[in-house]
């Protein structure tokens, strides 16, 4: 049983859809949504296997916004666009883009048909076990196989490999994106592999490492992992009993048993760390804000922006405090003025802010600047979080600025939790 997703604003039109579908229930389940921003959340949330939306919806985020988000962030579900657009010029550019239009007023049997064979195409086209990730990429590498490789030992555990004239060219595991979800997916064992036609979209390259080389990285990453269970296994635990070959003592075993435990290391451990608490509860906000960019992991945190390389238009984004300085940075251009504009902006977010705070609005959580080059997105931690930070995005002029926004928000509570 397969999950289509189907996104219409015409309350009318879906369920008058969802009364007609029922009787196709055996083959694929309809799950509905009546705008871009509740589809885009059920696709974060749910296995969808194909999408049917309409183009034109209200909102920040049209069916135009939501192929894109499609095929930046989910290029291995299929669409099908609903439209009653007539404009020939756009029907054939969105054709290159799309597994199939359908012109409104539709027949509910011709759509059902269109989804039941484009399921069947993608969905049914071969499964294989007992075989290793990384032998079954040579293989498809030998033989220059083009598909949409999906691996996985259970339902919730599984990710995606994108593999393009032999080549792997992206991966999705989880969270994680191209060369670190790959060598997480090869370093799975016993494994199902469900090999599946490429979307119509164009797959772009984005793991340029060799085959090899990905491979080797992820044995090393199973090794090391296993050394890790291994020496968690050894350690010794409060029931266990440790002897010390080299220390002297003049006393049998009877006599020892009779000796009062000796604690003293522990009571000065215990003194430290209430010393600590105490010097922590102290720490000033500007202090605070400085060991957190000490602590918090510098690569987990630049892995986050990432997944905003993907949003058309992007350009770049940082992490900065609530004073302006740029903790972490991210550019697709090694000249980026963002270390010394991201202040300026930075001070209009805190204006804002105070600007809404004094006038009743609570906190301000976004602002966007439009300009005749770009767009600049900006949102905050809020006034709830423990340490309060900025995230800055720049885009052009036709950078997609829905999408944006919606990524900033996600990497709010994630940039919290690994400040925490």
């Amino acid at each position: 049983m397969y999950d289509i997703l189907i996104v219409d604003d015409d309350l009318f039109a879906l369920a008058l859809l969802e009364e007609q579908l029922k009787s196709y229930g055996d083959f694929f389940t309809p799950v509905y949504a009546s705008n871009g921003r509740e589809a885009i959340e059920i696709l974060g949330q749910e296995d969808i296997a194909l999408l049917v939306t309409d183009l034109i919806m209200p909102g920040e985020i049209s069916g135009w916004d939501l192929i894109d988000y499609i095929e930046n962030f989910h290029p291995h579900i299929p669409v099908v666009v609903i439209t009653g657009c007539t404009d020939r010029e756009k029907i054939e550019t969105l054709r290159k883009r799309v597994r199939h239009i359908l012109l409104k007023p539709i027949k509910v049997r011709q759509l059902v048909k269109i989804v039941t064979n484009i399921l069947n195409e993608d969905i049914t086209s071969g499964s294989l076990k007992g075989i290793s990730v990384g032998a079954f990429l040579q293989l498809l590498e030998i033989d220059g196989r083009t598909c949409l490789l999906e691996v996985g030992n259970s339902p919730k555990n599984k990710g995606l490999l994108y593999i393009n004239r032999g080549r792997l060219y992206d991966a999705e595991y989880g969270e994680l994106r191209e060369q670190e979800a790959a060598r997480r997916i090869i370093a799975m064992d016993n494994v199902r592999f469900q090999i599946k036609a490429l979307p119509k979209v164009e797959i772009r390259r984005r793991i340029k490492s060799d085959l090899m080389s990905i491979i080797m990285e992820a044995m090393q990453l199973k090794d090391d992992e296993a050394a890790g269970v291994q020496a968690a296994d050894m350690e010794p635990s409060q029931n266990d009993i440790v002897i010390d070959p080299d220390a002297d003592s003049d006393l049998d075993e009877t006599e020892e048993s009779l000796l009062p435990p000796d604690n003293s290391d522990e009571l000065v451990l215990e003194a430290e760390a209430e010393q600590m608490e105490t010097e922590d509860a102290a720490v000033s906000p500007a202090r605070q804000i400085e060991q957190d960019r000490n602590d918090m992991n510098i690569t987990t945190l630049e892995n986050m922006f990432i997944s905003l390389r993907c949003i058309k238009g992007y350009k770049n984004a940082a992490l900065m405090n609530f004073s302006g300085e740029i903790l972490i940075s991210d550019a697709t251009e090694a000249d980026s003025e963002l270390e010394n504009i991201g202040p300026v902006f930075n001070d209009l977010l805190r204006s804002a802010e105070e600007a809404a705070d004094k006038v009743g609005l609570e906190s301000c959580l976004e602002l966007v600047l439009r300009t005749r080059g770009g767009v600049v997105v900006m949102c905050c931690s809020g006034a709830d979080s423990p340490v309060h930070f900025h995230l800055i995005a720049l885009l052009d002029k036709d950078g997609n600025q829905a999408l944006t926004k919606m990524q900033l928000a996600k990497l709010v509570p994630m940039i919290m939790k690994e400040l925490e």
